[in-house]
């Protein structure tokens, strides 16, 4: 196991788990999904951020758990399958800078505090999800090809 995870794993951050391809399938898939959605013109820069947003969640989790590991139930539970990114897929730490503060944002928001979403950042968190993606599906076929070969 990566170092890194491994001790997230021994403090408690993350919880060793075993996965299967069918796991990593759903999560793919619901990533395409939101992705998909948060292509469309028609929404608000909020709606298409907030689909951006799941997609990409749902594809640092995907590369988390291609890991065998989950966040543990703590504080920054979601916010830690960006952190890992640099870990599980290689990204550079500028990208999971980026995805951190989309996080901090639409957790202001999620949480009782109405936050403004311009259509910028809309662009550019869809940008990212789409790169974290090809990033993620590459990775997986490089490293764990096992994985996506659910049907």
């Amino acid at each position: 196991m990566n170092p890194v995870l491994a001790e997230l794993a021994k403090k408690g951050e993350l919880k060793r788990e075993p996965t299967s391809p069918d796991e990593i399938k759903s999560f793919l898939d619901h990533a395409a999904q939101a992705l998909s959605d948060a292509g469309v013109s028609g929404l608000s820069a909020s709606g298409r951020f907030e689909f951006a947003y799941t997609a990409a969640h749902a594809l640092a989790f995907a590369a988390l758990r291609a890991h065998e590991v989950r966040p543990g139930a703590g504080r920054g539970h979601r916010a830690i399958v960006f952190f890992t990114l640099t870990q599980t897929v290689g990204v550079p730490d500028t990208f999971g800078s980026s995805l951190n503060r989309y996080h901090t944002k639409r957790n202001r928001s999620e949480y009782g505090q109405w936050v403004e979403v311009t259509e910028a950042e809309a662009k550019d968190l869809f940008e990212l999800a789409t790169t974290l993606q090809g990033r993620v599906l590459h990775w997986l076929e490089i490293h764990r090809p096992k994985l996506t070969s659910a049907k």
